[in-house]
């Protein structure tokens, strides 16, 4: 089954769009490195380069700043970010649960910051679901209790099963619409304390109907520099330092 093609499409050309002023080769991430204080995870948006999403990497680097005096380490997860979402999301969900896994195993005392926008966003909130409450991955493995214990926050945009009662959403949006496949309501709420979901008003993707230009708003309207703040105060918080 593919999911709301024709609102996906818009999304993605919309972003696309952002790369007008030159061609963006995609490059593959370097391997995970040794550990680190904190392990901040990006999954970008629907058309985005594998390299250097435009919203996530700058917010990254704003958390890493303001971060001063810890290791951390910025990764880009890896996966298409397609229109085709039952593979694209499917996939990114599955590596995501699998990196935070596989890293919670092999640093314990390791930390993190899942940032997702769009389809991004919608990989990082199904990953943190139980496999029957998901749309995507829902074969994929859960997140295990170690890993799901040291995610410190988790900060999303315009993000695609947007529920529009969740007590952590912040922005103008309309508490009467939400995105086309929402979530069960409350169902993100073991990490409520630990979430900021941000949606404006109209953005067709978390206010479902609404417009593909409020999809973009996001990159001039200082939500990235707050959802940053956010995360930096809860890691802070999380390690008493």
């Amino acid at each position: 089954m593919r999911i709301f093609p024709s609102r996906a499409k818009a999304a993605g050309l919309a972003c696309a769009a952002l790369a007008a002023a030159g061609a963006v080769v995609a490059v593959a991430p370097p391997a995970q490195a040794a550990c680190a204080d904190v392990s901040i995870i990006s999954a970008r948006g629907t058309g985005e380069p594998q390299e250097g999403s435009w919203l996530l990497q700058p917010m990254g680097e704003r958390i890493r700043t303001g971060l001063t005096g810890l290791n951390t380490t910025y990764t880009e997860l890896q996966y298409p970010a397609r229109l085709t979402f039952d593979t694209s999301a499917t996939e990114g969900v599955t590596n995501l649960v699998r990196l935070l896994n596989t890293s919670a195993q092999e640093c314990p005392d390791q930390r993190y910051v899942l940032l997702g926008y769009s389809q991004g966003g919608g990989v990082v909130g199904d990953a943190l679901l139980p496999n029957g409450q998901r749309i995507w991955g829902k074969n994929a493995p859960q997140v295990s209790s170690a890993a799901s214990s040291r995610i410190a926050a988790i900060v999303m945009f315009g993000e695609m099963r947007f529920t529009a009662s969740d007590p952590f959403n912040v922005g103008d949006f309309d508490p009467n619409k939400e995105s086309i496949r929402p979530r069960p309501r409350g169902a993100l709420n073991a990490y409520a304390d630990r979430i900021r979901n941000y949606c404006v008003a109209n953005d067709f993707v978390c206010q479902d109907p609404g417009s593909t230009l409020a999809h973009l708003r996001y990159f001039v309207n200082g939500m990235p520099r707050d959802g940053a703040d956010f995360a930096v105060s809860k890691v802070r918080a999380a390690l008493g330092r």
